[in-house]
């Protein structure tokens, strides 16, 4: 089984985080290893039954999910959690907020994924890497149209921390990015150093 990303569409009514109203997708991801999946954030409450759909498409089931990992604690990526849990009573928990039952610490490896700390976006954001080539990113950046660009300014609690943590994924040269908002992008690194001014 490959790597598996199961999207969710999000309407924001105007008024709710500005004048204009928002639509963006929102991602998880399916990322298979020895012994079972490990489920990267659960999408918004409501999310389980797609994400039990998308299960069944590579031929798993709940009781495969050994391991749930949260980038960070935004409603969007653990507002399905609980239902999750329901789910997978067996599951681990992992991220740096109070919903996690374990800590996500730099340089740790959970079933092949190494964990980088790369705030900015919020104070505990998290990025893991796969094996030496696909980063997952969480929401320290995202993509429109094939561009690459930073999280919106008014969801990133520290501007300058989350550049900080963007120089720090740039560093890691992965093939591949993988978003939580937005469709992966061809050349990534090109279109990291294009994003950092170099």
């Amino acid at each position: 089984m490959e790597i598996h990303s199961v999207a969710f569409d999000v309407h924001l009514p105007a008024g709710f985080v500005g004048p204009n109203p928002m639509d963006f997708d929102v991602r998880c991801f399916l990322v298979p290893h020895a012994t079972g999946i490990s489920l990267i954030d659960t999408g918004l409450p409501g999310s389980a039954a797609e994400l039990g759909l998308a299960l069944d498409r590579v031929g798993a089931t709940w009781a495969d999910v050994s391991d749930i990992l949260l980038s960070h604690d935004h409603p969007d990526h653990v507002g399905g959690l609980a239902e999750v849990v329901a789910l997978t009573p067996r599951a681990t928990v992992w991220g740096n907020a109070p919903l996690a039952a374990r800590a996500l610490v730099d340089g740790e490896i959970v079933n092949d994924l190494r964990i980088f700390e790369t705030p900015g976006h919020t104070a505990g954001h998290v990025s893991f890497l796969h094996g030496e080539g696909t980063l997952f990113v969480g929401d320290l950046v995202g993509s429109s149209d094939g561009r690459l660009e930073r999280a919106p300014a008014p969801f990133t609690a520290d501007a300058l921390q989350a550049e900080l943590s963007i120089r720090k994924i740039a560093d890691v040269e992965a093939d591949r990015l993988l978003f939580a908002h937005g469709a992966e992008i061809d050349h990534p690194q090109q279109a990291l150093r294009a994003l950092l001014g170099g």
